[in-house]
């Protein structure tokens, strides 16, 4: 059994996974690591290139984009280690960031999750970690009583005294881009789940592991590269239609009816209005392929709204 499984999920991001790789096995660490790439049908040359140029990662290729969640899975089961890392392959590690968040890891047993500061390409600091979210939570979540209150809201708990470390921060939600989970933790809570193809997994995960009893850190004074985006921005269409449908999967699934609600009528009123806006567009003559693959999604989910309410009326 090695120390850490490091899960890697590709699409179409061949040169920004070279770099990834290359920064992982450069590394020096005081570990034991293992790197497995799952690449979900990719046409751009990436599962070639992973194995002539990084022949130590193991390689899973999907014939098909099996989504994020998935494939996730599919390279944790395939792993054996005491802990598991999710990367991005837009990502580019630094050895003593991952040797930091390890060590965290073996010495607070209470501790499940750990992730650490991202920055952008140029170097400054991008959003890593945040609160479990509400309804318009975006416009007051800088608050000092916004924690509690969400925390409230889903009947979690801090069952232990905050770690007084020097860059050790207790937060909600590591994000996914670099996520490091306890084994014992993901074996307890169980592996991201499936139903969602793409986002809110990592959120999905950390409401899961807090309400089991395990606490989440950020390490804000360790940090790894992430340039953002690479696969959703060539997939609009994917982009659009996951994200929403994830976010209102995730808050059927763990939150009040009243919130539940309350995000669902905002969440709609924004695809009605899309769906409107981008047809407006095509007639207008834009008929580009982002514009188009932007109109396809938020009909396709204009028209999930309209069969989820015939559904409802039916019972």
């Amino acid at each position: 059994m090695v120390d850490l499984a490091i899960i890697i999920v590709s699409y179409k991001t061949r040169e920004l996974l070279d770099r990834c790789l290359t920064s992982i096995f450069t590394g020096e660490y005081p570990f034991s690591y293992r790197v497995t790439v799952v690449d979900n049908a990719s046409d751009d040359g990436t599962p070639e290139m992973v194995v002539g140029k990084h022949p130590d990662a193991l390689l899973i290729r999907n014939n098909r984009n099996v989504g994020y969640s998935v494939a996730n899975n599919q390279g944790i089961r395939k792993s054996d280690s005491r802990h598991i890392l999710l990367l991005n392959p837009d990502t580019e590690v630094r050895a003593e960031s991952l040797a930091a968040m390890l060590r965290f890891l073996d010495e607070h047993a209470h501790v499940g999750v750990v992730g650490c500061q991202l920055l952008n390409s140029d170097g400054s600091d991008q959003t890593s970690w945040f609160s479990f979210p509400v309804p318009l939570s975006r416009y007051f979540e800088k608050a000092p009583f916004y924690p509690r209150l969400a925390r409230g809201v889903l009947k979690i708990e801090d069952k232990y005294p905050e770690i007084k470390e020097n860059g050790a921060c207790r937060v909600d939600i590591i994000k996914g881009a670099c996520l490091m989970i306890r084994r014992t933790a993901a074996n307890q809570v169980g592996l991201l789940d499936e139903n969602s193809f793409l986002y809110a997994d990592d959120i999905d995960w950390c409401i899961r592991t807090r309400r089991k009893g395990w606490e989440t850190y950020a390490l804000t004074g360790c940090n790894i590269i992430h340039h953002g985006y690479a696969s959703t921005d060539q997939e609009p269409y994917i982009t659009i239609t996951s994200s929403r449908r994830s976010a209102l999967y995730l808050y059927r699934k763990h939150y009040p009816f009243s919130f539940v609600a309350a995000w669902s009528l905002f969440i709609y009123i924004e695809i009605l209005y899309k769906t409107a806006l981008y047809g407006a567009r095509v007639r207008m003559g834009r008929n580009d392929e982002k514009t188009l693959s932007r109109l396809k999604a938020y009909r396709e989910l204009a028209g999930d709204i309209f069969r989820r309410k015939k559904k409802h009326s039916i019972k």
